[in-house]
């Protein structure tokens, strides 16, 4: 008799491969046993190897109590980490594998919980709870890589002289230290009663109040029309749940999609109850019996149940402006991830390296690589490349890689690759017949690896 079949998640991005359904977009026939993938084969979203998954248990979680975490220190140097987000941990990882005895400090104003972000925004299809999206306490994973965690303590200060910092639980000391202090929701201005009202999710305990909010509820309204808001309203359809997306522009995910795409992705999008306002800004949030009614610039009245905001996200750089740090949009670094002051690093979502900033998983990887190494004194260097980006919407399945610095290069176009009509899109991205970005839809998705070493950046 063979085996259940298993599921096996990715322990960066929080996709979860399914045995009985297998990957036909990257043309793995359903019924294909994880042992069987070929060793060259990548997570469809964020693309690490098949190395990076693990066997899901079954078995119910028992909620870890948040703890911090402290270990003996050495006489070696004191490493400090402003964050407990992806790029945090990752580059504690890093650090660890580096030099068995730096001392690493991790500070953080939440628990510390590992898990995945862009899990966030596919819970519900997976039938996933915010406990169940946990990979690993704070506690557990500090110990596992033998160093001190601080939760819940925010870092109001940096005193770049005596490097040190002053947080809500003390002064902590440091001789490298490291910003991974993420990006937070852009807030939108609203008046009304409700205007407080509105939920954004950007983290743990945000999904955390937003499943509390949404039981029982059958119509959301979100404003926005980026990634987090197309794959969020996705996610709420696949539970029957009615979505209005409101847009401030005249098309969805306008920085990374072709006009084209963004045309299919809405159709696709359409068909599942949802409702598309374009080129529309809301005013006011009222409350009306148990939901709302939003109010826009244009004369819409609007009805939902739950209202979420999800227009955009900002580096979060008020800690290092206040310490002085050379700020652009992000905390600006050099190639080895430094800021203005040489002793304080960062990396993630808060920087910005050649005027750009990318909230992507793959780019914080290879931060978190150069960090390590440049800590240990050996030669590494951070390169700017195109993202890589997996929409997770299957209703429509879409892979683009938008064009670096697309508003400095001369003569670009979007071409097609195949005619029109056909039901799977792929255009490319030509500046003197140079690939500098692609979009790929349906089928077309699994050749998005091949067709990303064809770029020229």
């Amino acid at each position: 008799m063979s085996r259940p079949y298993q599921k096996y998640i990715c322990k960066t991005c929080g996709l979860i491969y399914d045995e009985a359904e297998g990957d036909p977009d990257s043309g793995l026939a359903p019924g294909t046993r994880f042992e069987d993938i070929p060793d060259d084969w990548y997570c469809p979203l964020c693309l690490v190897s098949k190395s990076d998954f693990v066997l899901i248990d079954d078995k119910p979680k028992v909620a870890a109590v948040a703890a911090s975490v402290k270990v003996k220190q050495s006489a070696a140097p004191s490493v400090v980490i402003v964050g407990a987000g992806y790029a945090g941990w990752t580059v504690a990882e890093k650090i660890r594998a580096q030099d068995p005895l730096v001392n690493i400090t991790m500070i953080t104003a939440c628990d510390g919980a590992f898990y995945s972000k862009p899990a966030l925004s596919m819970a519900l299809s997976q039938r996933r709870s915010a406990e169940d999206l946990v990979d690993m306490s704070g506690a557990e994973k500090a110990k596992n890589l033998q160093m001190t965690l601080k939760i819940r303590s925010r870092v109001t200060a940096i005193n770049t002289q005596r490097q040190k910092l002053t947080t809500t639980t003390g002064m902590v000391s440091y001789d490298k230290l490291i910003l991974a202090t993420g990006a937070s929701p852009v807030k939108p201005d609203l008046e009304g009663d409700a205007a407080n009202d509105v939920m954004s999710i950007n983290d743990l305990a945000g999904y955390k109040r937003f499943r509390a909010q949404l039981a029982g509820k059958q119509q959301v309204a979100i404003m926005g029309s980026g990634l987090i808001a197309v794959e969020l309203a996705e996610d709420l359809m696949s539970q029957g749940i009615a979505v209005t997306l409101i847009a401030r522009g005249s098309q969805l995910l306008s920085s990374v999609l072709p006009e084209a795409i963004a045309q299919r992705l809405a159709t696709h999008l359409a068909a599942k109850r949802m409702t598309i306002y374009y080129q529309t800004r809301v005013k006011a949030v009222e409350s009306i019996g148990q939901g709302y009614q939003l109010h826009t610039h244009q004369g819409q009245v609007i009805t939902a149940d739950l209202v979420l905001s999800a227009i955009g996200l900002q580096p979060s750089i008020t800690l290092a402006q206040k310490a002085g740090l050379l700020i652009g949009r992000g905390i600006v670094v050099n190639e080895q991830l430094q800021t203005s002051n040489e002793y304080i690093y960062a990396l993630g979502d808060c920087v910005e390296f050649e005027d750009e900033t990318q909230a992507y998983l793959e780019p914080i990887r290879r931060q978190a690589h150069v960090i390590a190494q440049h800590l240990m004194g050996q030669e590494a260097k951070f390169e700017l490349k195109p993202a890589l980006i997996k929409t997770k919407t299957p209703s429509f399945a879409i892979v683009s890689c938008p064009p670096l610095r697309k508003h400095q290069l001369q003569g670009g176009r979007w071409t097609l690759a195949q005619p029109l009509d056909q039901q799977d899109l792929a255009l490319n991205y030509l500046v003197s017949d140079q690939l500098k970005g692609f979009v790929l839809s349906g089928e077309l998705v699994t050749q998005a690896a091949h067709k990303y070493q064809g770029l020229v950046c």
